[in-house]
């Protein structure tokens, strides 16, 4: 008998969680400001939450642009000295009339086999 009663007041009150009438209107229009102050601020939260994330996140990109740009800066200053040596070492080679070319390939390494 007690078991009965128990189960139908739980299901009384799943099925007024289900239908909505666990919390009243009277309390909402009583505690409007409190519960309207509270929707707000989590809404707020949410969304700061929201900005500081998608901050961090440009951050972090701009941060790996900045690398790659370093890189890439890097790369085309070793390039522009490797041109202006070669530049510097060819100008005293004919200034000294020595009759020597840079030539357009490397050298090739030649092995003999031993067969």
């Amino acid at each position: 008998m007690k078991l009965k009663q128990a189960l139908r007041k739980a299901g009384n009150g799943v099925r007024t969680l289900m239908q909505g009438d666990a919390v009243s209107s009277k309390f909402f229009k009583r505690h409007f400001f409190a519960t309207s102050f509270t929707v707000i601020a989590c809404v707020a939260f949410i969304a700061a939450r929201f900005e500081c994330a998608t901050d961090q996140n440009t951050i972090h990109s701009l941060k790996n642009q900045i690398n790659v740009m370093s890189t890439e800066k890097q790369k085309e200053r070793s390039l522009y000295m490797t041109l202006t040596r070669e530049s510097a070492m060819m100008h005293l080679v004919d200034s000294l009339n020595l009759g020597l070319t840079i030539p357009e390939a490397r050298p090739q390494v030649l092995a003999l086999d031993q067969d």
